[in-house]
């Protein structure tokens, strides 16, 4: 009798691709695959795999950590919405550790005692030791982090606005607000 050498594993993305079929996707519109650049799998799921909002608690288990893409904006929006949503306590624990840890837990602001977003973020400065409309400022219904660089010393820097960002990070994450940054491109102008 010839032994068979026993068939290897299967791979992590054939596990998560069953486990996506599983949930009722069809498999046509369905990748799985290792990205380099993304040092991840990435699930790329497109409108033939039929994925309704229904899929979306099967999806994320089926795929854990890894990064799920939609390639229907709608959807991908939904479904961030829906990933989002399932961290939240979890964020929301962790950032008021942190504020607990720094002394910036007493007295935090309440939103809804501020007639505006934006004196709500002149507040959150305040409580974060920053002068008020020196680094955050209003972009529609959203807060952007946007301080003044020049001249600044990159570890002073971090070391000036630790606090604030973990401030709005907080608040951001409590009051479902839209936070953004002014990215590198805006240093080099």
């Amino acid at each position: 009798m010839i032994e068979m050498p026993p068939e290897p594993p299967p791979r992590q993305e054939q596990v998560i691709e069953h486990r996506l079929i599983e949930c009722g996707l069809d498999a046509r519109g369905v990748s799985v695959k290792y990205e380099d650049y993304l040092q991840s799998i990435e699930i790329v799921i497109g409108p033939k795999a039929g994925a309704t909002t229904k899929h979306f608690a099967c999806i994320k288990e089926a795929a854990g950590y890894e990064i799920v893409t939609f390639e229907d904006r709608e959807m991908f929006a939904a479904y961030s919405d829906f990933a989002s949503e399932l961290a939240r306590p979890q964020m929301l624990a962790t950032f008021e550790s942190r504020l607990k840890e720094t002394g910036l837990w007493e007295g935090f602001p309440d939103r809804r005692d501020f007639g505006s977003l934006e004196d709500y973020a002149r507040a959150l400065e305040v409580h974060a030791g920053v002068p008020p409309g020196s680094a955050l400022r209003i972009s529609g219904n959203g807060i952007l982090f946007d301080p003044a660089r020049e001249g600044q010393n990159p570890a002073d820097f971090v070391e000036r606005y630790s606090d604030l960002l973990a401030v709005v990070a907080y608040a951001s994450t409590k009051e479902r607000l839209s936070f953004g940054f002014i990215g590198n491109e805006r240093i080099a102008d």
